[in-house]
């Protein structure tokens, strides 16, 4: 790398860094590559034999924050406590590799936390730049509608529990404080023809104060129904 930029007769600061970055994040997707597939030989080599039954290698591609890493692990044949076949990543297993279609949970973290305070197109841009990641507008706009529909699918199981009187809470306090209301938003694009604007529904709950501020907060807003809105709150 140190002699491809000296062939360069004039480099700029700003250019050096890029290409510094660009080959660190290389290094690193090389770096993970290794690491993850030495860590399945080692499964493959510790499982339960009579459990998993290995069937074979398959590639796949993970996005990260220092760019995609693509790596081969092995799929294993089991069976559910049903009795019904199944199959299963060890790798994926151990390593608790929840992901947001291809994306990485650090890297979508990173998506989220921009999209919050940029549109869709400038955050693409922002991930490109700073990821050592390609990713458009629109996969910006589809990561948070996956994640979106996995949080809706969360949140009616918890609504479920709480019908079923199965409720997983784990903490009690004396008094709980809530406010309420809504706000109406001008919605574009020809699937809202019908109906130009939608009620987005806030809430926030908190357990008192501190001097001027509130502690223990927790903000909530949806496009629901009042009654979906009020399991949710509860």
């Amino acid at each position: 790398m140190m002699e491809s930029i000296l062939q360069e007769k004039r480099i700029s600061f700003k250019e050096f860094e890029k290409k510094i970055y660009q080959f660190v994040c290389g290094l690193g997707q090389e770096i993970a590559r290794t690491m993850l597939e030495n860590y399945d030989d080692h499964l493959a080599k510790t499982r339960d034999r009579k459990e998993y039954r290995d069937k074979g290698k398959r590639t796949t591609t993970v996005k990260t924050l220092f760019g995609e890493v693509t790596y081969e692990r092995r799929v294993y044949q089991t069976k559910t406590e049903e009795g019904e076949r199944a199959y299963i990543y060890l790798l994926d297993s151990e390593m608790q590799m929840e992901k947001i279609g291809l994306i990485s949970t650090n890297l979508a973290e990173q998506i989220l936390q921009t999209v919050t305070e940029a549109p869709y197109r400038s955050t693409a841009e922002i991930i490109t730049n700073t990821c050592g990641q390609s990713i458009s507008h629109g996969g910006v706009w589809e990561m948070v509608q996956k994640l979106g529909e996995k949080i809706s699918k969360e949140e009616a199981h918890a609504v479920k529990e709480m019908n079923a009187d199965q409720a997983k809470g784990t903490k009690e306090i004396p008094v709980l404080f809530e406010e309420m209301d809504g706000v109406w938003l001008n919605m574009q694009g020809k699937a809202h023809e019908k109906a130009k604007k939608h009620e987005m529904k806030v809430f926030t709950m908190y357990e008192g104060w501190d001097g001027l501020f509130v502690v223990q907060t927790t903000w909530r807003n949806y496009y629901t129904d009042a009654k979906m809105m009020n399991s949710l709150r509860q």
